[in-house]
């Protein structure tokens, strides 16, 4: 079992603060196709939109989306929040 846990817009996209996924190991690519599979706006989950770390830990120093993940992990899914004022016309 894989404790998938989803904050700020990946929750609301999502509509639920968690997912229980069964299967005993999956790559972060796949969970995020899972995930995609079932939201309005998928570009929530671009990697540009996200961060995710894998038991507290960012996934980039483990492998990125190809990091496998097993069961009893927990995946941490978060929006980033990005800044700045829009380009003067």
């Amino acid at each position: 079992m894989i404790n998938v846990r989803l904050l700020g817009g990946v929750k609301k996209a999502v509509g639920k603060p968690s997912i229980i996924l069964e299967e005993s190991t999956l790559s972060l690519s796949e969970i995020l196709m899972l995930l995609r599979r079932d939201v309005k706006e998928p570009e929530v989950l671009s990697p540009h939109n996200i961060l995710i770390a894998v038991n507290g830990v960012e996934s980039s120093s483990l492998g990125g989306n190809d990091t496998v993940i097993e069961s009893g992990d927990t995946v941490t899914i978060v929006t980033v929040v990005h800044g700045g004022s829009p380009k003067p016309a």
